[in-house]
């Protein structure tokens, strides 16, 4: 008997992608980095580190090697597919992080239509606007984005329905978004191991987080359905003269939080969130943006009933002057527990500075200095440690981009 394929959608994208005919846009970038760190053991070593890398990281490394695709398939249809390396040893040298089929028809009676099928990212982060979901600003992504980049994927379908206002001689436009998928119970089960922190790696569709073994984050798929209950998401948008973006979005995977697979030692996790963003630029260089994230997650095993509620904001402020950006940004992050002994307890903030130089389409350097003060009551309870730590990371990236698609 033939195997099911594990993510339909994805499957049908791709067979799309490989029957197509149209001209073909690519891009490959590599990013290499020269690290210096003091963090504590990072989470794809199955630690409780906030950073990316940790002390015993230090010196060079492979940012990440990333391969994009994108194929027309005619004027309105088009497949998008985004693979990656991230140096870090997973199951999958190279996996993709993207790959979804997209209709876009022409705009009608001032209205314009988008649908997504594949696996992608939903439209959450004010900050992650550059291609490969990546921040323009810094290397590091803000706490709410790295936990997005972590645990969530839309693995479904996604509508969009954009009001085009300013071609009707207004002065703002309008957007509402809706998204369907499955796929993604697991999420919410690094919230509660480890807490935020603060890194650009993002999880791949057939990889793992955490590291093989026991541990407070043992290797775990986040991709997987458990419950056979789809999630959703709805938003909406507004835009003013293409300076001024509000984003407000609510998102619930309504997993049924007493499901457990037993095969992969996975519980279905009920996590549900509301976020709320501005991003404001100047036409003399300067972009604000603000981010809010509030939600809660849980399990039900034996009928205990386990919450971990949990927020995190972020303030960043950058300037463009030509081939130069100088950027800097304020976090601030909390996790609670229902747990006696308090598991999952974190709480902090962060500072992080970048200086990114674009000398041309294809060069960008970017040096950035992060530092993260938390506690976490899992450092105690797991390790015997000190629940407080303060680890500072500096990073050097040369990235180099080849390619029609690169900038």
């Amino acid at each position: 008997m033939s195997r099911r394929p594990r993510y339909p959608a994805l499957t049908a994208v791709l067979v799309l992608a490989a029957s197509a005919s149209h001209a073909t846009d690519w891009e490959v970038d590599l990013d290499a980095r020269m690290v210096s760190t003091d963090g504590r053991k990072s989470i794809v070593d199955g630690g409780l580190g906030t950073l990316r890398f940790d002390q015993g990281q230090s010196g060079l490394r492979l940012g990440r090697l990333r391969f994009a695709l994108s194929q027309p398939l005619g004027d309105v249809w088009s497949v998008r597919v985004d693979a990656s390396d991230w140096g870090d040893h997973d199951r999958n040298p190279v996996d993709l992080t993207e790959a979804y089929l997209q209709y876009r028809p022409y705009p009608f009676d001032g209205f314009r239509l988008r649908v997504k099928a594949g696996a992608f990212h939903a439209p959450i982060s004010m900050e992650n606007r550059a291609a490969g979901w990546e921040s323009p600003y810094t290397l590091s992504y803000s706490a709410i984005n790295t936990w997005l980049g972590e645990e969530l994927r839309t693995i479904g379908v996604e509508g969009q329905l954009d009001w085009l206002g300013t071609r009707l001689g207004h002065g703002f436009d309008l957007a509402g978004t809706v998204g369907l998928y499955g796929w993604n119970d697991p999420a919410g089960s690094i919230i509660a191991a480890r807490g935020f922190s603060f890194d650009d790696r993002q999880t791949t569709l057939f990889g793992r987080v955490g590291a093989v073994g026991s541990g407070p984050l043992r290797a775990m798929e986040l991709f997987h359905e458990i419950d056979g209950h789809a999630g959703y998401y709805a938003g909406v948008e507004a835009r003013y003269l293409d300076r001024i973006v509000l984003r407000a979005l609510h998102y619930d995977n309504r997993a049924d939080s007493a499901e457990f697979d037993s095969v992969r030692q996975l519980f279905a996790w009920n996590t549900r969130f509301n976020s709320a963003g501005l991003r404001a630029e100047s036409g003399t260089g300067w972009t604000f943006i603000a981010q809010y994230l509030d939600g809660e997650t849980y399990i039900e095993p034996d009928e205990n009933y386990l919450e971990w509620p949990f927020r995190a904001r972020y303030a960043l402020l950058s300037r463009q002057l030509g081939e130069h950006r100088l950027s800097v940004r304020f976090d601030s992050f909390a996790v609670q527990s229902s747990l006696p002994n308090g598991a999952g307890v974190q709480h902090g903030h962060a500072w992080t500075a970048a200086y990114v130089f674009e000398p041309g389409p294809h060069w960008r350097f970017t040096l950035e200095w992060l530092r993260v003060d938390s506690s976490s009551a899992n450092r105690a309870l797991e390790f015997g440690e000190p629940t407080f730590a303060r680890e500072t990371q500096l990073q050097l990236a040369v990235r180099y981009a080849l390619g029609p698609l690169a900038r």
